[in-house]
């Protein structure tokens, strides 16, 4: 066999790279992300505050990234069924979930079996915002502080005070004030927030654990009193609250957070693109405001930092659920 002379080499070179140009202009053309309408997923009904959360940040990423993203309400079932939905959709960021950290971290914690799982289903994009819950009584209530509170429960009869549940994620909330702090309740469950508050206002319970959107027009009222509120920190909208611990409860931090999270396996690169646009989002002081205005605090796009809040909220509260014997079947 003859050896390649060099204007043979260069013939092969030249043919070659013909070949390579002629392979990426049949190849079809990759479009940016996106190239068509993102569906926003929630799990709860219009009107609350993880709805209102998602309208405004998807009107902000539409005008951003120039593409409709578009909520689509799925609720019921603690989530399970918006979960469900976006952890079996295609990964490649056409469905987002605007996930609670109930459905991310309490629902794993009590319920037996789940058909997504949090940590292996999901990528985490960003952790949207995060608000306290409100210790909350009736205006009438003698108690004004959490140490009152929990005299009035050591006072009470063996059950100690009652307290109206408006969710899983809420009575974990006060389970671990219970296993912290010491004081009694007997879990009386309602159907959501809004019969909570009715109960309040009736002194049919003597306490609930609320969001704080949903009781804030009720305490500015004078109907209902705030006794403590649940996060580190006092809240921006209520900071003559103090927290519960600073009420005697030290270390005691429950927020309730909502985050946006993708299907696993959405590519690096759309998952950075929204990254980008809700760092600039979430910085935005018309979004600080409207945030503020429903009681949250802007969040963060740090996602290795919210996977591991992820992991460490589903270890807590599965925990204390085990303790406090909480299951849903």
């Amino acid at each position: 066999m003859k050896p390649a002379t060099p204007s043979r080499l260069r013939g092969r070179s030249l043919l070659a790279a013909a070949a390579l140009c002629l392979a990426a202009l049949a190849a079809p053309a990759q479009a940016a992300y996106p190239d068509k309408p993102v569906r926003v997923v929630v799990g709860f009904a219009p009107g609350g505050t993880n709805d209102i959360l998602a309208r405004l940040i998807s009107v902000k990423l539409s005008e951003r990234l120039k593409q409709s993203f578009v909520v689509d309400n799925r609720a019921g079932a603690n989530s399970i069924i918006a979960a469900e939905l976006v952890a079996k959709a295609p990964a490649d960021g056409y469905t987002l979930f605007v996930a609670s950290s109930g459905a991310m971290t309490v629902n794993p914690a009590v319920y037996g079996k789940l058909p997504y799982d949090p940590v292996k289903d999901f990528q985490p994009v960003a952790l949207l915002g995060s608000f306290p819950l409100v210790v909350t009584t009736n205006a009438a209530s003698s108690a004004k502080t959490m140490a009152e509170l929990k005299a009035l429960a050591a006072k009470a009869p063996a059950g100690g005070l009652n307290h109206g549940v408006a969710s899983s994620s809420f009575q974990l909330a006060a389970e671990l004030y219970t296993s912290e702090g010491g004081a009694k309740f007997t879990h009386v469950n309602y159907k959501g927030t809004g019969p909570v508050i009715t109960a309040l206002l009736g002194n049919e319970v003597d306490l609930g654990f609320l969001d704080i959107a949903a009781v804030l027009p009720q305490i500015q009222a004078g109907r209902l009193k705030a006794v403590a509120v649940t996060t580190a920190k006092r809240s921006s909208v209520l900071p003559q609250v103090p927290t519960i611990a600073e009420s005697g409860t030290p270390g005691y931090d429950v927020p309730i957070w909502t985050g946006l999270v993708a299907p696993a396996g959405t590519p690096t690169e759309v998952a950075d693109r929204i990254r980008a646009a809700l760092k600039e989002v979430l910085a935005e002081p018309d979004t600080v405001k409207k945030l503020q205005a429903l009681g949250m605090e802007p969040g963060h796009v740090d996602s290795a930092a919210f996977g591991r809040q992820i992991a460490a909220d589903i270890a807590r509260w599965t925990a204390l659920a085990k303790n406090a014997n909480l299951k849903v079947d």
